[in-house]
């Protein structure tokens, strides 16, 4: 039977503070994919054009979109599922600050994603104008003719 003398309790129990733990575990991993998927997206994109301008063939440049796109939907999906989780830690933060944290509540570690999450990622400051900038710029740069040029310029000695 748990000691419910401590004017703290649940807060000073072990396995509430280990749940708590295993939740912002959690969230900072997700946190980590979401930056890495920006990071591996901006030198792919570098690569991708650089090999356009070695190859000198400006049509590999579409090339380009791929990381992009990919890398804009995952890191999309790690920030709403980051999100969803970063819901369930208040929910638990809230149960263990109104005392009522039970034992069913302990580890409860299942975050699910959901629309209104997803829609929240892409609507984030940290999604858009990453990848819609990097699209953007990919846009302008087709229509001014800047690919053809990478590899005109690449051609002379």
């Amino acid at each position: 039977m748990p000691d419910n003398s401590s004017p703290f309790f649940p807060a000073d129990n072990p396995a509430v503070t280990a749940h708590i733990t295993l939740l912002q575990g959690i969230i900072n991993r997700l946190a980590n994919n979401s930056s890495a998927c920006k990071t591996w997206c901006l030198a792919l994109v570098a690569a991708l054009l650089s090999f356009t301008g070695a190859m000198h063939n400006a049509k590999l440049a579409v090339l380009a979109l791929l990381p992009v796109v990919i890398f804009g939907f995952v890191d999309a999906m790690y920030l709403a599922q980051e999100k969803a989780y970063r819901e369930l830690y208040e929910r638990v933060a809230m149960a263990v600050r109104s005392g009522s944290y039970q034992r069913v509540d302990a580890f409860e570690a299942r975050a699910e994603r959901r629309l209104r999450h997803i829609c929240w990622a892409l609507a984030s400051w940290s999604v858009w104008p990453i990848y819609g900038g990097l699209l953007g710029i990919f846009l302008v740069a087709a229509w001014r003719g800047w690919f053809e040029l990478l590899t005109a310029a690449a051609t002379k000695p």
